[in-house]
């Protein structure tokens, strides 16, 4: 972990494993551990951690207990740790439960492609964004940050192709509604480091460069790359899960979480500064393998901190 925090290459990081990595795996995991696991991620340093969701339970049903966890943590941690957490929300009516729950940031969703929205929130587009400009404004009237997920951002499971010129207009209607930042996800993995730069670069012309994040995911083995060239074409804002663990599971095979200490390892490599502390986060990866009872899709944590300085 570099300690120059001031310099401009300063990364900010959200740890999503608990909310996007959970939520796509066969196996159910107790509000205790769950709690268990959003604590030692929030000790590793990350500026966020995505704790959970408020969708219907119907929907996805492994958080069903988001209002479970979010007391535990405040319980547990005091009502500060509520600046470090953020959870999704749907709809206006996920957003309620959440400002009930006492969250102070938040994130919505909309697809770059009309099939996607339709398959993954049930409405189109221009509904969606009718939808995002209330929320907007019921969460800055309390207080809470509103972020953006545009997904499928380089690729659908159902349009093919996406044109970046529309990932483009959606996030300039986006930003017009004053949410705090906009995430464009790789939501099925089929992005390329080319890809990546190009839109990246359509965006920052029209849009500030600290207003951005990525989202990828490493399903073809494509997400360290990638996020190799958006560090190098100015991205600062990057999210990832822990032990490379979740997926969409509204998209078809869209495997793969990017992993969160595999992607941190490579970008301090090559200068960025970053206050995760690796160390501890291979640890929670370590311990979620256990807890899962299978291998996690990360090598770091399998195969440790390379230090030429301390061999056997």
């Amino acid at each position: 972990m570099s300690s120059d925090l001031e310099s401009p290459n300063r990364i900010f990081f959200a740890e999503v494993g608990p909310r996007d990595g959970l939520q796509n795996l066969p196996t159910d995991l107790s509000t205790e551990i769950k709690v268990e696991l959003i604590a030692g991620l929030l000790d590793c340093g990350p500026e966020l951690v995505e704790a959970t969701s408020f969708v219907s339970p119907k929907w996805v049903p492994k958080l069903a207990d988001a209002e479970q966890v979010m007391n535990r943590l405040v319980a547990d941690r005091g009502e500060g740790v509520l600046d470090r957490l953020r959870v999704l929300v749907p709809n206006r009516r996920g957003l309620e439960r959440a400002l009930a729950a006492r969250a102070r940031r938040v994130i919505a969703n909309i697809g770059a492609t009309e099939a996607f929205n339709r398959r993954n929130l049930n409405c189109s587009q221009e509904e969606t964004l009718a939808e995002i400009g209330l929320l907007s404004e019921q969460a800055k009237a309390a207080g809470c940050l509103l972020d953006v997920s545009i997904s499928v951002a380089f690729g659908c499971p159902f349009e093919g192709r996406v044109d970046p010129q529309r990932v483009l207009e959606l996030a300039l209607e986006v930003s017009d509604l004053e949410v705090a930042e906009i995430s464009v996800a790789d939501t099925i993995g089929v992005a390329d480091p080319r890809q990546v730069v190009e839109l990246v670069e359509l965006l920052t012309a029209r849009l500030s460069l600290g207003l951005l994040s990525i989202h990828l995911h490493d399903t073809r083995a494509m997400g360290l790359a990638n996020a190799l060239a958006a560090y190098r074409a100015g991205i600062r804002r990057f999210e990832g899960s822990v032990g490379g663990i979740g997926g969409c599971p509204f998209a078809p095979r869209a495997t793969g979480n990017v992993c969160s200490e595999d992607l941190l390892h490579l970008l301090t490599r090559v200068g960025a500064a970053s206050p995760v502390h690796l160390g501890p986060l291979c640890r929670v990866a370590e311990r979620l393998e256990q807890l899962l009872g299978q291998q996690l899709p990360g090598r770091l944590y399998r195969a440790g901190i390379w230090n030429p300085d301390q061999l056997n």
